[in-house]
């Protein structure tokens, strides 16, 4: 069984949620098809499948025909049965590569893209859905990361829930990283006594963004009057000139830390992890890396979609969405005790149970 990972964008090596959504898959893929991964050429590092950083970075190379051909002539000299295709994106390219190559088309939604720029206020956002839903359209099979969105394209791409398979974001057992909780804390001067809050995410993207600006003006006062001790530590990559802004935000409370070569220690040190983003789309891979590493999260509720209730237990605390005054109640709630996470979490977001479907669909297909 053999398959073509089609990817327009950096996710080698994975740093980010987003990244690690499709990394992680691919890897995992792999145990089960000959997997070859076409992805732009920012992509490196060793994995177990075969990866070709043959295409340009940035977007505007998904239009332009010469990359159409590129991409149906590395499924036809591949062989490949089936083309997986990473967001919509490369939608023509790879119709073009399944039909003249009588290869299966398969769509990876991570979440209604379309959506996710109607709700930032991207004007383009119509032209988006247009070519998603064609996309969708053509396709063999669509993964979409939650049972909302799957029931959103069903009604509005007007695809067949036969023909569609939720694929959440997964996560691997946790392994124990010899990085004492203690370096973290000294390394930021917190006294005893300070609760470590955490948030983390790309910073140039702007629910993000808006959700840094949210923790200086609104989070941080209202958590000082309810009398906590803390420290926030915010992590995360600020690339682009119109982000920079959020450097010159100012609170005694408040670390910009920058982007760290690896979350998992901060997970591991934090009481709890805060995500006040109240924008976008898709399931929120922070939250569920968070949890997965043993930290106390608290998130607005339209932001705790794709994560059952039954299975996290007290590790996930859920605010009304704007609601800030029990955001706020509950951060400090949270930041009382921590218990484990629960073993349903792990069984819920296990990659080879998550796969399943998917391989079954493949080797029906093949």
């Amino acid at each position: 069984m053999k398959v073509v990972s089609l990817i327009w964008y950096k996710v080698l090596p994975p740093l980010f949620g987003g990244q690690k959504g499709i990394a992680h898959f691919n890897r995992h893929l792999a145990e089960h098809c000959e997997l070859t991964c076409l992805c732009s050429a920012d992509n490196f590092g060793d994995e177990p499948y075969r990866v070709l950083p043959q295409l340009p970075t940035g977007r505007k190379h998904v239009l332009n025909p010469f990359y159409w051909a590129k991409v149906s002539r590395t499924v036809k000299n591949e062989k490949a049965q089936f083309i997986i295709l990473e967001h919509p994106y490369h939608g023509i390219a790879a119709w073009l590569a399944a039909r003249f190559n009588f290869a299966k088309l398969i769509v990876h939604s991570h979440n209604i893209e379309s959506n996710r720029f109607r709700k930032i206020g991207k004007w383009w956002w119509r032209l988006l859905r247009a070519y998603e839903k064609w996309t969708h359209r053509r396709a063999h099979l669509s993964l979409f990361k939650t049972k909302e969105d799957l029931e959103w394209a069903v009604t509005h791409f007007g695809i067949k829930a036969e023909k569609c398979i939720v694929i959440p974001y997964g996560i691997d057992p946790p392994t124990e990283v010899a990085y004492p909780a203690s370096r973290i804390r000294d390394q930021y001067g917190l006294q005893p006594e300070e609760k470590l809050l955490l948030f983390a995410g790309t910073l140039d993207y702007e629910p993000n963004a808006k959700a840094v600006e949210d923790i200086y003006s609104i989070i941080a006062p209202a958590l000082r009057a309810a009398g906590l001790r803390f420290r926030i530590i915010i992590c995360g990559r600020n690339r682009f000139n119109e982000f920079q802004y959020l450097k010159d935000l100012q609170d005694p409370s408040v670390t910009m830390a920058g982007e760290v070569s690896s979350i998992d220690p901060f997970f591991r040190t934090a009481d709890v992890f805060i995500n006040p983003v109240l924008s976008g789309g898709g399931i929120q891979t922070k939250t569920i890396d968070a949890i997965a590493n043993g930290c106390n999260t608290v998130c607005f509720g339209s932001l705790a979609t794709g994560i059952p209730k039954d299975v996290y237990g007290n590790k996930l605390r859920i605010a009304p969405d704007k609601d800030w005054d029990q955001l706020c109640q509950l951060i400090v709630v949270a930041s009382q005790s921590n218990p484990p996470t629960p073993a349903a979490f792990f069984s819920y977001f296990d990659w080879q149970r998550i796969l399943q479907p998917l391989i079954h669909n493949l080797q029906l297909h093949e």
